[in-house]
């Protein structure tokens, strides 16, 4: 945020020419946040069938992507408020450098082979931005409640998978 902040203060331009800078910028970050998520979840989530000869990996990607896909037109609304307004308040700016600053993360990790959160780089990238401006802007009690569920989530996913073995003995 301060470095593109810094250049875009030396660089006379009027406020339109701001708003179609920031607009390409938003759509360019977003296109490598999208490329960044599907290179990565998808990954996550149909690994296990590939790894265990269930699928090709061709398959393996689309029945991702189409899932993915879904996902987003489906019920992605609520996740979709707290990272965009519950963390702290983002401009076009702010916002572009978040989807940014979580497309880059994700898609170093990916490219070392690294299965990461996406969750996790995105709320990282929009609290670092609301950090810049000073703890006062960031709402904590949504930070400590995203917490508890990066916590809860792999716990709960592996009581889960121990119990379903439990039952189904395979």
């Amino acid at each position: 945020y301060i470095i593109i902040d810094f250049i875009l203060s030396k660089i006379r331009y009027g406020e339109k020419t701001l708003q179609k800078i920031v607009k390409i910028g938003v759509v360019i970050a977003g296109c490598l946040g999208a490329y960044s998520l599907g290179s990565n979840n998808v990954a996550n989530v149909t690994g296990v069938f590939v790894g265990a000869d269930m699928i090709s990996p061709f398959w393996g990607t689309l029945i991702g992507g189409v899932s993915i896909a879904l996902g987003v037109l489906t019920y992605s609304k609520n996740v979709m408020m707290t990272v965009g307004k519950k963390i702290t308040t983002l401009g076009p700016l702010t916002a572009f450098i978040a989807v940014l600053g979580q497309a880059i993360t994700v898609y170093i990790f990916t490219q070392v082979g690294v299965p990461v959160s996406t969750s996790q780089a995105i709320v990282g990238a929009v609290a670092g931005v609301g950090l810049v401006k000073g703890m006062h802007v960031i709402n904590l009690k949504t930070i400590l409640n995203i917490v508890i569920g990066w916590i809860s989530t792999p716990v709960s996913g592996a009581l889960v998978s121990i119990l379903l073995c439990l039952f189904i003995k395979p």
